[in-house]
């Protein structure tokens, strides 16, 4: 096990209520923001009206100089399960959008942008929504991803979004340039939650999802609303699934059985490659600059980094436990060294942060462990 020194802890920020999402964005002029996500379970004490309810916050900040939180905006809507920014490279009217679901089943975008770029002011609201089910059914929206996933979108490009929900049930939308959302199919897939959804970055058709019947399941949206492939590799539940963008044959799972496994998309038979990270695998991130490392949030046993060469998931690199809750939610930064000196940031060679769920605490860390091969940064 690598040492904790890789990680350096710059700020904490103490959410209202329980931390289980964060996401940092991925374009300019934005690099430097990150959202946290946050929601409260109902309690026995609650008032009657609030007991059928979960309620939560979107937090967003920037980072400042000396590797410091400043908060942008804060928004109280109801629970947060995940939230996705669209990861594009040319801004349209300067412009970057954020996906979110709930616990009331809403599939919502958010709209970042400057409105006075020369103080830094920005503005962040809600332009779209749309429900998952019918208006009666009670049912949470639990992930969500873009078909465009973590590479360069072009006006060429038209973004899907596929939503997963507490019924086991996968919904696909589209996102139009006129800023509204239309909903394509809603299709059964498992038997319970259905904890998460993921595109293949390759194929704009092919999409996956794992839920609490252990199945990680694939489908085409040419072929119709049949899996085209049932895996019941998973002891237990399948909560993460994170495609490669830049090798999009590879593909990673994790489960509740805290095993991760590394697969080959053209052969779903069994996976290429096993590890155990001692922690049920809530959210599984690559890096943004060489897709060589494995950001894991390993619920009861905290953080971890994971080194993936030559086809194999080789090894455990790093360890971060500075949470006294559950590990829920982790990402990278897509800063980079010279962004990190102007942020007066003198060691490391990245940002990254990590959200848990007791202590309600929300973290920012700089890496250092990639000093033996370094970022490169063109990739970014």
């Amino acid at each position: 096990m690598a040492s904790k020194d890789y990680f350096h802890t710059l700020d904490t920020f103490i959410t209202e209520l329980s931390a289980d999402s964060v996401e940092w964005c991925p374009a300019e002029p934005f690099k430097d923001v990150l959202a946290c996500g946050t929601y409260k379970l109902p309690e026995i004490n609650d008032s009657p009206n609030l007991r059928n309810r979960r309620i939560g916050q979107i937090y967003l900040f920037r980072v400042v100089k000396g590797g410091k939180l400043e908060m942008l905006h804060q928004i109280d809507t109801s629970g947060i399960l995940d939230m996705k920014w669209m990861h594009i490279t040319d801004i349209d009217n300067n412009r970057i959008l954020l996906g979110v679901v709930n616990s009331n089943g809403y599939l919502q975008i958010y709209e970042l942008r400057y409105v006075d770029s020369a103080h830094n002011k920005t503005e962040f609201k809600l332009i779209a929504e749309e429900k998952i089910g019918a208006d009666d059914e009670k049912v949470m929206a639990l992930s969500l991803d873009w078909s465009v996933g973590r590479g360069a979108w072009t006006s060429d490009s038209i973004p899907h979004i596929a939503v997963s929900d507490s019924l086991g049930r996968i919904s696909h939308f589209t996102w139009h340039e006129t800023s509204n959302l239309t909903k394509n199919f809603t299709w059964s897939a498992h038997q319970f939650q259905a904890w998460i959804v993921a595109f293949n970055y390759g194929s704009k058709n092919i999409f996956y999802s794992g839920g609490d019947d252990n199945k990680f399941l694939t489908f085409d949206t040419r072929v119709g609303s049949v899996p085209v492939f049932r895996s019941r590799e998973h002891i237990y539940g399948v909560t993460s699934i994170h495609n490669n963008i830049v090798k999009p044959h590879t593909l990673v799972t994790g489960s509740y059985d805290q095993i991760l496994r590394l697969w080959d998309t053209r052969n779903l038979n069994q996976p290429i490659s096993k590890i155990d990270l001692e922690g049920g695998i809530w959210r599984l991130k690559w890096d943004p600059f060489k897709h060589q490392y494995l950001f894991a949030a390993c619920m009861s046993e905290g953080f971890r980094i994971v080194n993936w060469s030559s086809e194999v998931l080789m090894s455990v690199c790093g360890h971060y436990d500075e949470h006294s809750g559950l590990s829920y939610g982790c990402d990278w930064s897509s800063l980079n060294k010279e962004d990190l000196k102007r942020l007066n940031i003198s060691t490391g060679n990245t940002l990254i942060s990590t959200c848990s769920y007791q202590d309600c605490a929300l973290k920012l860390s700089v890496i250092n462990f990639m000093t033996d091969d370094k970022v490169d940064d063109s990739t970014s």
